[in-house]
């Protein structure tokens, strides 16, 4: 979906960064995902729940907020589809001000954490 939603200029990676990534970029955070906490099924059934968080970077706060206000756009009108699963829309969870990153006067940073749920069909 990121992809889609991106031109080629806006970078998107998975865990990290790769040093002297061209910016704008996203990262991709996702967790290992776990047993959800609600909507358990008499059958004793129990959707997953995945969170991850986004983190867009940029050279100014602008930029940092355009590439996350891209990604949560693409994010939060698109479906997933995982053969097997009844995958639910994505919501957003949280997301934290944009703000200069504590290592780099260069960089600006803007974060959203979202959730996705599945379970088996």
């Amino acid at each position: 979906m990121l992809d889609a939603a991106f031109p080629n200029t806006i970078g998107i990676y998975w865990g990290g960064a790769p040093a002297g990534a061209a910016r704008p970029y996203a990262v991709m955070y996702p967790d290992i995902g776990m047993e959800s906490t609600a909507d358990r099924a008499l059958s004793d059934d129990v959707p997953n729940d995945l969170r991850f968080q986004i983190t867009s970077v940029g050279d100014s706060a602008e930029q940092a907020l355009l590439v996350a206000d891209k990604a949560n756009r693409a994010l939060l009108t698109s479906l997933l589809t995982v053969p097997g699963r009844r995958v639910r829309p994505i919501r957003q969870e949280a997301a934290q001000p944009v703000r200069r990153d504590d290592e780099s006067s260069a960089l600006w940073l803007a974060t959203a954490q979202y959730l996705v749920r599945s379970d088996p069909t």
